[in-house]
């Protein structure tokens, strides 16, 4: 029985970190002590107390306090990354050593070329606009053609033409299945697309989820809720999981398939009835 409640206590020590590095991801912004109580439904003494063992298993620590001020808290990899980038004035430049222009160079294309597969990984793991920017990254690596993030916030994720069809795609990252409302929320833009003038026969629905995300691909289970793939089918929309996007875009990278190959694959889509 206490091994059992040790382990209960480690699952909600590692739903707070996971609330706290996720909300940042998806909001863009800090998280209180009050939004981590009301989200996972803990007291707040409990809460607390879970703070504490977070900071002394350095993983987290404490960005602003105050007396009736809220506690705000960033996971410690977070804070010391931006530690890292404390500013130097720019006449340094001036005295910088030639080798180390040199090592500097170097250094920087190969953050280059890194960067170009740690976006593609994020297709694995990723949320929000990390997630919708991979999607995006992934889609221009295949070639396809006028892919565009919209700027305003209250419309579709991405959009792409391909054989003369708009392609309207909306993107989920979740530690549970594809939804109903992201399916329903898709049909809304492609409503909004047709009012515009758009050929019926011109445009096309996409939804793409990673699924279970905090999970290995390998143990994840199905994708989409049952109501998930009923309005898919009625919308007659296309699907696919960022996982079959990213192993598309590996045997690409591999040589085992041309981008002409993988963009057939990515308009057809994946099964889900």
């Amino acid at each position: 029985m206490a091994r059992k409640t040790q382990i209960a206590e480690r699952d909600i020590i590692e739903d707070v970190y996971k609330f706290i590095e996720d909300y940042i991801f998806e909001n863009h912004k800090l998280c209180s002590t009050s939004e981590i109580v009301n989200s996972l439904k803990i007291a707040k003494r409990r809460c607390n107390r879970i703070f504490k063992e977070l900071i002394r298993q350095r993983k987290i620590t404490v960005v602003y306090e105050g007396v009736g001020k809220p506690t705000i808290y960033i996971p410690r990899y977070m804070f010391e990354e931006i530690l890292r980038t404390q500013h130097k004035p720019r006449w340094v430049e001036k005295y910088a050593f030639k080798k180390k222009l040199e090592m500097i160079e170097k250094i920087n294309e190969m953050r280059r070329e890194i960067s170009h597969y740690e976006i593609l990984e994020r297709l694995l793991y990723g949320t929000g606009e990390p997630l919708e920017e991979a999607v995006k990254y992934a889609l221009e690596h295949l070639e396809f053609e006028n892919v565009e993030r919209p700027q305003e916030k209250d419309t579709y994720d991405i959009s792409f033409t391909h054989n003369g069809k708009k392609y309207i795609v909306e993107v989920e990252g979740t530690t549970k299945q594809g939804s109903k409302e992201k399916v329903n929320q898709l049909d809304g833009w492609v409503r909004i697309e047709l009012n515009m003038g758009t050929d019926p026969s011109r445009i096309i629905g996409v939804f793409v989820v990673n699924h279970f995300r905090d999970k290995d691909p390998e143990e994840r289970g199905e994708p989409l809720t049952e109501h998930a793939k009923r309005f898919l089918k009625y919308y007659r929309f296309v699907f696919f999981t960022t996982c079959f996007l990213f192993n598309l875009v590996k045997k690409v990278d591999e040589g085992s398939l041309s981008k002409e190959e993988a963009r057939k694959m990515v308009v057809k889509g994946e099964r889900y009835a």
